[in-house]
């Protein structure tokens, strides 16, 4: 009887690992390289899987992306001292594909990916100082909404021998870039509650939005990026090159 169950218990372990292996999210679908639609087919893996992607995959150990919490965020020159702190990103999951392109079985294999929409930032802030000509003091919550921000991330894809000693994918340190359309800021109990002073301040403050956005944006913007691509290594970590492209040969 030991002997059989230690039998069981081992089959039960190796058909657990094959599952783990084999699985993929139903909204998934493998992609064959050698068709001429190969990326036009990951692409549209990618529009439907985004939602679910940002929300997080638990069976894979993909972490939700939405919101991302950020590291605390200080302006400091020109005068003034701003800083949000317990600062959250919300809005990933419900970004557009904006563009894609991927190069695979080729010297040089990358990855392009531009994701395009509206994200909000919530935080505690604490300002004092000057904008401009304007005086700008208090502490509370804050809420700033982005318009229309597209992120694209560039990278070159690695190979890797995975803990279960097969192949994988991996994106490298990336590159991106930014564009945002607008912004406006929603900050409480500015100037311990004077409205007219407060209304007056954030009516500047909206209006000449680049100038706080230009140091506010980078690390923002930084920190999504690299939730984004290390959640993407996290799923890639998960799954094999040829469980996900049909037809690659495998270099390592």
């Amino acid at each position: 009887m030991k002997y059989l169950s230690t039998l069981v218990l081992l089959v039960t372990l190796c058909y657990a690992k094959d599952e783990d292996e084999s699985f993929l999210p139903e909204y998934i679908h493998p992609c064959t390289l050698a068709d001429e639609e190969f990326e036009k087919c990951v692409r549209k893996q990618i529009v439907e899987s985004l939602p679910h992607f940002a929300n997080g995959i638990p069976e894979m150990s993909v972490p939700s992306i939405d919101p991302v919490d950020l590291n605390d965020i200080i302006i400091d020159g020109s005068g003034l001292k701003l800083k949000f702190s317990d600062a959250k990103m919300h809005g990933l999951s419900k970004l557009k594909l904006a563009d894609f392109k991927i190069q695979l079985g080729v010297d040089n294999e990358s990855f392009i990916l531009a994701v395009k929409g509206n994200l909000s930032l919530t935080a505690q802030y604490n300002a004092d100082g000057r904008i401009l000509i304007l005086p700008l003091k208090g502490e509370g919550d804050a809420l700033i909404d982005c318009r229309n921000i597209e992120v694209n991330i560039s990278s070159l894809l690695e190979h890797v021998k995975g803990k279960d000693g097969k192949e994988h994918l991996k994106l490298l340190t990336p590159n991106y870039e930014y564009e945002i359309e607008s912004t406006t800021f929603d900050l409480k109990n500015l100037f311990n509650g004077n409205k007219q002073l407060a209304e007056t301040t954030l009516k500047f403050a909206n209006e000449n939005w680049r100038q706080l956005m230009d140091d506010l944006a980078p690390p923002a913007v930084k920190q999504i990026v690299k939730t984004i691509v290390k959640a993407i290594n996290k799923f890639l970590s998960k799954v094999t090159i040829p469980r996900i492209v049909i037809g690659y040969k495998e270099r390592l």
